[in-house]
C-alpha cells in the first residue's frame, strides 16, 4: 500500500511543476541574463556596418558642399618672342613677358545639379541605417528565441527527470522485492527513458550553446573580453513580451495589399531606394546639361621691356571669351541623355519589384502566424488537458493492478513531448512575429539631414 501512495504522491509533484512551473524558472540566478532588447542594443551598437554607413553619408555630404564650386583659376606666365640670336629681353620690341590668368564656367546649371544629385544620394544612407537596425533586429531575435526555447525545454526536462528517476527507483525496488507483477522489462524501459531524457538534455544544450555562439559574433565587442556571454542565461526582459505583441493587423482573413503597401511605403528599405531614384532622375537633368555650351574667359598683361636705345614701350593687356560649341557631337549627347532615363527607369521597376516581394513576404508571415496561433490554442485547450488526463488515466489503472508500467511510461514521454512541443510552437511564432516587425518599421525622416527636400521630392 506504501508504494500505491508513493507513485501518488509521484504524479501529483508532477502536475504541481506542470501547472507552476515558474517556481522552477529562476534556479540560477548567479548567471548573467541576457534579454533580448539588451541582445538587439549590443548588436546594433557594435555593428561596424553601420560606422561605414554613417560615413559614406558624412562624404557625398562632404562632396555636395563641394561640388557647387566653380573650377580653380589657370595662372600662366611665359615670355614671349625672345630672340634666339642675344636672348636679349629689350633688344625686340615684341619680346614680352606675359602673365595670364583664365577660368572655366561648367555647362549651364551642372554644378547645383551635380548638387542636388549628391544630397538625394546622401539622404539615403539614414534610412539605410534604419533598414540595417530592423535588420539586425529581426536576426538577433532570431538567434535570441533559438536559445530562449532550448534553454526553456532544458528547464522542462530538468523539471521532469525528478518523476522519471522516482518511477525507475519504484519500480526498480518492486522488480527487486517481487512485489506486484512488475516485469524486469518495465525496469529495462525506465532507466532506457532515463538515458533518453539524458540524451536529450545534452542535445538541447548544446542547441543552447550554438544559438549563444551564433549570437556572439553580434553583440561581443571587438577586443573587449565578452567570455561572460557565453555563460549567460537568456531572459525575457520587460519590455521583450511587447516586442513581439505590437504587431497589429488590420484585417483578418483577406490580406489588404494596397492597405500594407501604403505602411511599406514609408518603411526605410523602400525610402532609401526612392533617394536613389530621385538622384537617377537628377542625373537625367545633368546629361541634358551637356547640350549646353562650355564658356570661359582669360585675361593676359604682357609687359615689355625699355629699348635699347632707353625709350620706352607700352605694355598689353588682352581680355578673352572662349565657347564650347557642341554642334557635332550630338549623337553622343542623346545617348548619354537616353541612357540616364534608361537607368531612372529601371530604379523605379526595382521599387516596384522590392515592393511586391516585401507584400509577399508579409502575406506569408501573416498566414504563418495564424496557424501557428491556432496550433497554440489547440494545444492549450485540447492537447496538453487531454494529454494530463490521459497521464493521470494510466497511473491511476497502475496503481489499481489494471494497468501496465510501460504504458504509464509511454503516457508520460507522449505529455513530455507534447510540451516540449508547445514550447517550439511559441517560439516558431515568437520568431514570425519579430520577423513581422520588420516590415512594419516606419522610416524616422528626423534623422535624415535632407528629409525636407526629400519630401519635397517625393510630392
Amino acid at each position: 500500500m506504501f508504494k500505491l501512495n508513493y507513485l501518488t504522491l509521484i504524479f501529483f509533484a508532477a502536475v504541481f511543476a506542470f501547472l507552476f512551473p515558474a517556481a522552477q524558472a529562476n534556479v540560477d540566478v548567479a548567471k548573467r541574463q541576457l534579454t533580448l532588447q539588451d541582445a538587439v542594443q549590443l548588436a546594433i551598437d557594435n555593428d561596424p556596418w553601420l560606422k561605414g554607413n554613417q560615413l559614406q553619408g558624412q562624404a557625398l555630404s562632404s562632396q555636395s558642399m563641394a561640388a557647387d564650386t566653380l573650377p580653380d583659376p589657370v595662372l600662366s606666365m611665359g615670355v614671349l618672342n625672345l630672340p634666339t640670336n642675344g636672348f636679349a629681353f629689350d633688344q625686340e620690341a615684341m619680346t614680352q613677358l606675359k602673365v595670364g590668368i583664365a577660368q572655366q564656367f561648367p555647362r549651364g546649371d551642372s554644378l547645383a545639379i551635380r548638387k542636388r544629385q549628391l544630397e538625394q544620394l546622401a539622404a539615403k544612407h539614414p534610412f539605410m541605417a534604419q533598414d540595417r537596425s530592423a535588420q539586425i533586429a529581426v536576426t538577433v531575435s532570431q538567434l535570441w528565441l533559438d536559445g530562449y526555447a532550448a534553454q526553456q525545454q532544458i528547464l522542462l526536462l530538468q523539471q521532469e527527470s525528478p518523476l522519471f528517476e522516482q518511477l525507475a527507483q519504484t519500480v526498480e525496488s518492486q522488480y527487486a522485492s517481487g512485489q506486484r507483477r512488475t516485469r524486469q522489462e518495465d525496469v529495462v524501459r525506465a532507466n532506457l527513458e532515463l538515458a533518453r531524457l539524458q540524451d536529450r538534455l545534452t542535445q538541447l544544450q548544446s542547441d543552447k550553446e550554438t544559438a549563444m555562439a551564433a549570437l556572439s559574433q553580434w553583440i561581443a565587442k571587438e577586443g573587449v573580453d565578452d567570455s561572460f556571454i557565453d555563460d549567460a542565461d537568456f531572459a525575457l526582459g520587460q519590455g521583450d513580451e511587447n516586442l513581439f505583441s505590437k504587431v497589429a493587423l488590420a484585417e483578418q482573413g483577406i490580406f489588404n495589399r494596397q492597405y500594407y503597401g501604403q505602411i511599406l511605403a514609408n518603411h526605410p528599405a523602400v525610402l532609401a531606394l526612392n533617394q536613389t531614384i530621385l538622384a537617377g532622375q537628377v542625373g537625367v537633368e545633368l546629361e541634358q546639361q551637356k547640350y549646353q555650351p562650355q564658356w570661359g574667359v582669360n585675361a593676359s598683361y604682357a609687359m615689355r621691356a625699355d629699348d635699347q636705345a632707353g625709350q620706352s614701350r607700352a605694355d598689353f593687356f588682352s581680355i578673352g571669351v572662349s565657347v564650347n560649341l557642341p554642334l557635332f557631337n550630338h549623337q553622343r549627347q542623346d545617348k548619354s541623355v537616353q541612357a540616364a532615363k534608361y537607368q531612372a527607369e529601371s530604379l523605379i521597376t526595382e521599387k516596384r519589384l522590392l515592393l511586391r516581394n516585401m507584400l509577399s513576404q508579409l502575406e506569408l508571415l501573416m498566414s504563418q502566424r495564424l496557424r501557428l496561433e491556432d496550433r497554440l490554442a489547440n494545444y492549450d485547450t485540447s492537447i496538453l488537458p487531454k494529454m494530463h488526463e490521459q497521464a493521470e488515466a494510466e497511473l491511476t489503472a497502475y496503481t489499481s493492478n489494471r494497468g501496465d508500467f510501460g504504458e504509464v511510461m509511454r503516457a508520460r514521454i507522449s505529455e513530455l513531448n507534447s510540451r516540449l512541443e508547445r514550447v517550439s510552437i511559441s517560439s516558431k511564432q515568437q520568431k514570425v512575429n519579430a520577423h513581422l516587425q520588420y516590415f512594419f518599421v516606419q522610416a524616422d525622416l528626423s534623422d535624415s539631414q535632407f528629409s525636407k527636400l526629400a519630401l519635397g521630392e517625393q510630392q
